[in-house]
């Protein structure tokens, strides 16, 4: 009796234990990519009304994907044993993603970039601006169905997190006329989240990014802050796979 007792005492805890399910589960992002050669169209929607369709023409030899639009290579994704590499052509960005993670866990990091720009009245320069930011995305969930927006999706899909942290510092010349209304290390942040969605065998599907665009009296200027509940304005940039 005593032992009939411990092993369902045992079966309970073990089922409880796996009660989390896909969560704790190790995906391979591989088979979220493309997996033959297809020609995907997308739709970009924008809160200014800039809308565009475009088709982005995929071809895989391989461990390598490559994306066209227009016949212009726009990405090369190439698939590793325990990592994906993507290069931007057009930014000249590489994004080093691990191929297995479990929900909760990092994709990618872009380490901090530092950008230098001169700030310049007329043909005159004041001084300089840095921008520094950093990148982090991450695998919120996966889901069964997609049906948040117009567009709906089902199957086999990721949810990713992405947050941009950027920071803009003023440094300017000294002894500049009074009439140039700006302070010598003045702080602009920035705090960005947006999300993307990979179904399989498909690659991407959504990508949705939606700003809330708050006052920095201190500054006398706007920021993006998506963390605050207080919007001056709000903007969004849309884009999906049409299927």
């Amino acid at each position: 009796m005593k032992k009939s007792l411990l092993s369902i005492i045992t079966l309970l805890l073990l089922i409880g234990c796996g009660s989390n399910g896909g969560e704790s589960t190790t995906i391979d992002v591989a088979n979220y990519y493309p997996s033959k050669n297809m020609v995907k169209s997308f739709y970009m929607i924008t809160d200014s009304g800039d809308n565009n369709q475009y088709d982005e023409d995929i071809y895989i030899d391989k461990s390598v994907i490559t994306v066209r639009v227009d016949d212009t290579i726009k990405r090369i994704i190439t698939i590793d044993d325990n990592e994906i590499i993507q290069k931007d052509i057009e930014d000249n960005l590489t994004k080093t993603m691990k191929r297995y993670i479990k929900a909760g866990g990092v994709l990618y990091t872009l380490p901090k970039s530092t950008i230098i720009k001169d700030i310049k009245f007329e043909d005159t320069i004041l001084g300089h601006k840095s921008i520094e930011s950093t990148t982090t995305c991450r695998l919120e969930k996966t889901l069964n169905k997609l049906d948040d927006y117009d567009i709906k999706y089902s199957g086999d899909i990721l949810k990713f997190k992405c947050i941009e942290d950027k920071k803009i510092i003023t440094k300017l010349k000294e002894d500049l006329p009074e009439y140039i209304d700006l302070h010598d290390g003045e702080e602009k942040s920035d705090y960005d989240i947006s999300y993307f969605y990979m179904k399989r065998d498909i690659g991407l599907i959504a990508q949705i990014d939606d700003d809330c665009i708050v006052e920095d009296r201190a500054n006398n200027s706007t920021r993006v802050n998506d963390t605050s509940l207080r919007c001056k304005e709000r903007r969004y940039t849309h884009t999906f796979y049409l299927q």
